[in-house]
């Protein structure tokens, strides 16, 4: 007969065996996750990114989610976006509702789409020299400052030993992804340098899955466009 010694052994066996079960689960779910992530990754980067974005899907266990095809939440980042002089230095975005349209992962459906896109200060400045001609070059990477001016307005302030003053410019969101930026004041600087920059329309960068321009906010880090969309398809 069995001693309360060898039960006790027994108990701690058992226990022993479950959460070696449980942690071979949590592990294959991880990854699992993981290899899902870089599917899911490869196939937003088809969709009009140039380099691959990160991929995190929201919630535990995965593989729940996985038999049931549906993603309540998936979060992407991206880098690094270039399209002529304009560069969208980062897209955070969240997709909820995805559904797949096999276990492959390799296609489905968004059901919405929010996030925001930022154009640091940097780029626009480099895009607004571009547009001042042979005169921009005195104020590439060197004597002009952009910062925050308001809501929707950044303030670009000049200072150069031939020069000095500043210039401020209301930027809005356009049609096709495009973004208006028009001068609403200045101080001190010559017509000569403001008169190409006075109203001029940027192309930025291609967004992914078909995302749209909402609205745009002008930050500490540069202009934030707010991005939306909805029922976007992806994959093949």
């Amino acid at each position: 007969m069995a001693g309360p010694r060898s039960g006790r052994r027994r108990a701690r066996r058992y226990i022993v065996g479950f959460l070696i079960i449980i942690v071979i689960l949590v592990g294959l779910d991880f990854a699992a996750r993981v290899a899902a992530e870089n599917v899911i990754a490869a196939k937003i980067e088809a969709k009009g990114l140039q380099h691959k974005p990160s991929v995190t899907i929201a919630g535990f266990p995965f593989l729940t989610q996985a038999a049931s095809r549906n993603f309540q939440q998936v979060n992407f980042t991206a880098v690094d976006q270039t399209d002529g002089p304009v560069t969208i230095s980062s897209i955070e975005a969240t997709a909820r509702d995805v559904r797949l349209n096999s276990y492959a992962f390799s296609s489905g459906t968004i059901g919405s789409l929010s996030g925001t896109a930022l154009i640091s200060f940097s780029s626009l400045g480099n895009t607004l020299t571009q547009e001042i001609g042979p005169l921009g070059a005195l104020l590439n990477g060197a004597g002009l400052d952009l910062t925050a001016a308001g809501q929707n307005e950044v303030k670009a302030t000049v200072n150069l030993l031939v020069m000095s003053g500043s210039a401020t410019w209301q930027v809005t969101p356009l049609s096709g992804n495009r973004l208006n930026v028009q001068l609403v004041g200045s101080s001190g600087l010559p017509s000569s340098l403001l008169g190409s920059i006075q109203d001029i329309t940027l192309q930025i960068p291609k967004l992914p899955l078909g995302l749209v321009i909402d609205n745009v906010k002008v930050t500490a880090a540069g202009v934030v466009g707010r991005l939306s969309g909805s029922n976007i398809p992806f994959g093949n």
